[in-house]
């Protein structure tokens, strides 16, 4: 027996990909203020000495870790000791 209560036709399956696609091309037209086909550059040269620059400071955080991790090995190790 068929429940009449429920006619429709299933919903179509759910792409997390597909959505996320979706998401990211409604959002750089409406950063660009443009409709589909009409591209404006969406990168911009302070947009790329932005992402340069946070690239850089990543790198120097690491380097503040690794610099702090050997200082700490180099504290701690004596020649001839037993761990």
């Amino acid at each position: 027996m068929v429940n009449k209560k429920y006619d429709h036709q299933p919903v179509e399956e759910f792409v997390f990909e597909d959505w996320l696609r979706d998401g990211f091309n409604g959002f750089r037209q409406k950063v660009e203020g443009c409709m589909p086909g009409e591209a404006k550059p969406f990168d911009t040269t302070e947009f790329r000495e932005h992402m340069r620059n946070a690239r850089k400071e990543q790198l120097l955080a690491v380097r503040s870790l690794l610099d702090s991790a050997i200082d700490w090995l180099g504290k701690g190790s004596n020649p001839g000791s037993k761990a």
